[in-house]
């Protein structure tokens, strides 16, 4: 099974080369926005590729000069703007911000373009900040309609072809610290999907109970907003002869914890099999109800 990591990220290096880990770091929060006169503020836009696109398509984000209309515009965003102390990216309502303008001694990194998934249907509004000091010198926005087409999250059961190569990464760019992984196939008459998550702060070399706590906090209310509360949860008298009757899946009796169902699909979550070896591992395993 192979892993293609659907991620874009397109930078401008100035000065020094910083580790691709420095992307990640996010500015201290200011809390005093003071807006600068008009003659200080910096012409710089925050455009989106795509204002509707469905969840798990990537949308595309750049910086564009507004005062400036010709090509490689992006390309000369860094040069005119590095006297910045801060420039971020956020989702509302995400705890977390991503830095495009990364600073050390001597130099910095400058982020003019990047990809970024959405997991959940819905209006979303992005904001772009950039202080100077104190001062608030660069505000826009950019707001996109994510749908959700799709049986299982993204996946139309009409599409899986049995091609091994469909288990993809989505990565959100910090504005939250994991991302998701989906895995689709067709095995002979099996057709399913799974979904697992990856936490980024997390040690997966070694035995961590942590692992399999998170994994249930994310996963498990992630599937409830989508398709509601689960028809069958793990104290359900008879749950495996259930998930038997409603899945092509051989597993466990232990194994099944929940099971949702869907308009299109079945779905369930599942302990994997080295559950008690590992310490963690819980996926969600979807199907077509037909």
């Amino acid at each position: 099974m192979f892993k293609r990591i659907c991620f874009l990220l397109l930078s401008t290096c100035l000065l020094i080369s910083c580790s691709d880990k420095e992307l990640g770091l996010l500015v201290d929060e200011i809390e005093v926005e003071h807006l600068s006169g008009e003659d200080e503020k910096l012409p710089i836009t925050l455009v989106a590729d795509k204002n509707n696109q469905n969840f798990y398509e990537m949308v595309m984000f750049e910086l564009k000069d507004s005062t400036y209309n010709g090509p490689n515009g992006s390309m000369l965003i860094p040069l005119k703007y590095q006297n910045l102390d801060s420039l971020t990216w956020e989702v509302e309502g995400s705890a977390k911000k991503m830095n495009l303008v990364v600073k050390q001694s001597g130099g910095y990194r400058f982020t003019t373009a990047w990809g970024h998934y959405f997991y959940l249907p819905g209006n979303y509004k992005t904001y772009l900040k950039g202080y100077r000091g104190k001062d608030l010198v660069v505000k826009d926005s950019a707001t996109i309609y994510i749908s959700g087409d799709g049986d299982f999250l993204h996946v139309k059961w009409n599409e899986v072809n049995g091609d091994p190569n469909q288990n993809i990464g989505y990565a959100n760019n910090g504005t939250q610290d994991y991302e998701f992984q989906v895995y689709s196939n067709k095995i002979g008459k099996e057709i399913f999907s799974q979904l697992n998550v990856r936490f980024d702060q997390l040690d997966y070399r070694k035995f961590n109970p942590e692992i399999g706590k998170r994994e249930l906090e994310v996963i498990t209310p992630y599937i409830s907003a989508l398709y509601g509360e689960p028809k069958y949860v793990e104290t359900t008298k008879g749950i495996h002869v259930k998930f038997k009757k409603l899945f092509k899946k051989s597993v466990r009796a232990g194994q099944v914890i929940k099971i949702w169902l869907g308009k299109t699909s079945n779905i369930a979550l599942l302990k994997k099999d080295s559950w008690k070896e590992d310490g963690f591992g819980y996926e969600i395993h979807a199907e077509p109800n037909h």
